[in-house]
């Protein structure tokens, strides 16, 4: 319940900001995903499976349960506003890097 109540406090980007949020909305841009095929983006099932709570509640990524043959399974896929968040989240790395660089070699 505790955990339940930070997240809905938290803000789209101190989401993005956690641990393997931007690797796994990378990896759903690419194509929809199961939760097992994630697993080398994250290895960890736990951060795995809060990271994709979070995602999903913010709107930034959404479970569709496929059929394949008789069995069902949940894939995951990026939403539209999950696009945007990456396409913002990973310009704002670059600008980071970009300062680190200017800053490494002493330029303002």
């Amino acid at each position: 319940m505790i955990g339940q109540a930070r997240m809905k406090g938290k803000s789209t980007l101190q989401i993005l900001s956690q641990s393997h949020a931007m690797e796994i909305l990378n990896s759903l841009s690419t194509k929809p995903m199961r939760f097992l095929d994630l697993k080398d983006v994250c290895r960890s099932n736990r951060t795995r499976s809060v990271r994709l709570k979070e995602l999903e509640e913010k709107g930034l990524a959404k479970a569709v349960p496929k059929m394949i043959g008789r069995r069902a399974y949940t894939f995951y896929e990026i939403t539209s506003i999950g696009k945007e968040a990456l396409d913002l989240g990973e310009r704002l790395i670059q600008l980071q890097s970009k300062e680190r660089r200017k800053k490494q070699s002493g330029i303002n």
